[in-house]
């Protein structure tokens, strides 16, 4: 597997009527593959944020390598779009939550392993997590730019919303790994 054919598979399928469940069908012809996808995204760390994690943008498609560390536990956000991963290694929880109007209701938790695949509707804002001792590497498919995208973000444990900013997004972090787990449901206070 070569990082162009990845690029044109998943682009390709950007172009489809229906782009997330034509991206999810990629991976799943791919999840056989992940040994052959991780050693092709060797050259990115996977860490320092999204600047150093993509390597394919475009308008209607963003491609990442995201790695996460024992214990990292990101805050809720969302991505402003739609979302499919591909665990290529190690164990990521991810606890779902429906973002309307000011409120975020949780909805659902699930454990990737390698070779799970998960798709998120733009609508989904979620907690990504670390679980066990081994870092997890995802592929991450994104349908547009999520660099130029409004994204959302919530303080983990008032679940205060913010627009997303990256120093306040780390520091949400570090605040959202040490707590006990993924925040439960609650709406915000005010009118």
């Amino acid at each position: 597997m070569q990082v162009h054919e990845l690029v044109a598979r998943c682009a390709a399928a950007a172009e489809r009527p229906e782009p997330m469940a034509a991206v999810r069908e990629v991976l799943e012809g791919l999840r056989g593959d992940i040994a052959a996808i991780d050693s092709a995204l060797a050259y990115i760390s996977g860490t320092g944020g999204n600047a150093n994690q993509v390597f394919y943008r475009a308008p209607n498609l963003t491609l990442l390598k995201v790695r996460f560390p024992a214990g990292r536990r990101t805050p809720p956000h969302d991505h402003g779009t739609w979302a499919t991963i591909l665990l290529l290694s190690g164990a990521e929880k991810n606890t779902l939550y429906r973002a309307a109007d000011r409120a975020l209701r949780k909805a659902s938790e699930v454990t990737l392993a390698p070779g799970s695949i998960l798709s998120m509707r733009a609508d989904t804002a979620h907690v990504a997590e670390c679980v066990g001792e081994q870092a997890t590497i995802g592929l991450h498919v994104y349908g547009g730019d999520i660099f130029t995208l409004p994204r959302r973000m919530w303080h983990p444990q008032t679940l205060e919303a913010h627009a997303l900013d990256w120093t306040l997004y780390e520091n949400f972090a570090r605040i959202a790994s040490a707590a006990q787990g993924a925040p439960e449901t609650r709406a915000p206070a005010g009118p």
